[in-house]
């Protein structure tokens, strides 16, 4: 069985404050540079009414246009990538909590919160796929990695089952030629690291402090999208919990963290890339539409 990749949050968290607390138990700096200027989007589309709940990303097949999914219906949203406008949809089930999709090959496939899957085929009826997830693990992600061909649903409830997932966030994999859920996660988020940062400099101390105090903890960093890049297969995760992202190295290394500007990104549910790198992450709307962000690859 593959081992799943531990990865440290003290570590994401040192990484966003690019700042050495001197506590020789973080892990080592690298020399990544995000290939995106996150406060400077190239685009900013406000989606219509019915992606007010835009809860899941992901571009189609052909390259040509971006699917979406709300968290209240069962239907696909195929999306004009320029202009943000709903060119047609596609009906596959009734209502339910869906928050994730991904399209892999001639198949789209969307998860619920619950853990199931659909699998749409380009013709013909969806069919379901159990897993061993339910309601408690809140899967709230779903992304597709290229390179072992399987699906990874993120996380945002409970981690495993048993006190080594205590304070832990999963991203479990789901192998797409056997299909079957790995027992164990393929990364595990380990939230009581941040806990334990001393670096913090003024003004973001109190904030630390606020996620983790005995009401607060469990909204540390909780997983909202998860997408590979195109150009070079690095794991990009969302937090709407906490405004955060962060990019992983596809064996489990941390390269770059940083925290979000809420008033960008009002509520980041959704993430993808575009054929010629192209980053994508849309959010939830207050009472209109829901809206889109692009960022060009530097």
């Amino acid at each position: 069985m593959r081992p799943f990749h531990k990865v440290s949050l003290c570590g994401l968290i040192a990484g966003l404050l690019s700042c050495n607390s001197g506590d020789n138990t973080a892990p080592p700096k690298t020399d990544y540079t995000l290939p995106y200027r996150l406060d400077q989007p190239d685009a900013i589309l406000e989606l219509p009414a019915e992606l007010r709940e835009i809860s899941g990303l992901s571009l189609s097949a052909d390259g040509r246009q971006l699917l979406a999914v709300n968290d209240e219906q069962g239907k696909i949203f195929f999306l004009n990538p320029e202009t943000g406008a709903i060119e047609r949809s596609l009906d596959f089930g009734g209502k339910g909590d869906y928050e994730g999709i991904e399209a892999v090959g001639n198949d789209i496939y969307v998860v619920k919160s619950n853990g199931t899957l659909y699998r749409i085929p380009e013709m013909g009826a969806a069919e379901t796929l159990k897993t061993a997830l339910d309601a408690e693990y809140d899967v709230e992600g779903l992304g597709y990695d290229p390179v072992q061909h399987r699906l990874l649903l993120a996380c945002k409830g409970r981690a495993g089952k048993g006190d080594q997932f205590s304070h832990k966030k999963a991203v479990y994999a789901f192998d797409l030629v056997t299909r079957l859920l790995a027992e164990t996660p393929a990364f595990l988020i380990d939230r009581a690291e941040i806990a334990q940062w001393k670096g913090a400099p003024a003004g973001f101390a109190n904030k630390l402090s606020e996620f983790f105090d005995s009401s607060k903890a469990a909204s540390a960093f909780n997983p909202s999208g998860i997408a590979y890049c195109p150009q070079d297969n690095h794991l990009y995760l969302i937090a709407s919990a906490g405004k955060t992202l962060a990019v992983l190295h596809p064996d489990g290394r941390l390269l770059y963290a940083c925290r979000l500007n809420p008033d960008l990104f009002r509520q980041p549910e959704g993430i993808c890339f575009g054929r010629d790198g192209t980053l994508y992450i849309a959010s939830e709307g207050g009472k209109s539409g829901g809206r889109l962000l692009l960022f060009k690859r530097m």
